[in-house]
């Protein structure tokens, strides 16, 4: 993405991301970020400490910043399941989504529940490129 950037073009994303290690990962926090990856087909994520550290060694970057929006973003998890529960045409008009539907909804409920311990964080990213 800085390759195509113009010079002092910023960029700005959000995206998933664990907590930074060490400490590792417990077991049980091993099983729910292998169940995440597999049950979405997620590429592995990394911390938000590490997304900045790549940022900053890009050596064409400046001025990295980085937050973690989970508090903010923690109650749309659930909200996601409820529009479905409240809004259920879709599935309804589609019995062959049913089960997608179900499994969506208990990943959905496990992501919260990541994002709620601290083992999943929403990673806020912006930079500057070089001028």
């Amino acid at each position: 993405m800085a390759r195509v950037l113009k010079p002092g073009g910023t960029l700005v994303f959000a995206t998933w991301c664990q907590r930074e290690t060490p400490p590792d990962f417990t077991p049980q926090e091993r099983k729910t970020l292998d169940f995440l990856y597999g049950e979405w087909t997620h590429p592995y994520f990394i911390s938000i400490e590490e997304y900045t550290r790549i940022m900053e060694g890009t050596g064409v970057l400046e001025q990295v910043e980085s937050d973690d929006w989970a508090k903010e973003t923690i109650p749309s998890w659930r909200h996601s399941i409820w529009v479905g529960v409240w809004d259920p045409w879709i599935v309804v008009s589609k019995p062959w989504a049913w089960w997608k539907t179900l499994r969506d909804g208990v990943t959905l409920e496990r992501m919260h529940r990541a994002f709620s311990c601290g083992l999943m964080r929403y990673g806020m990213l912006k930079a500057k490129k070089k001028a």
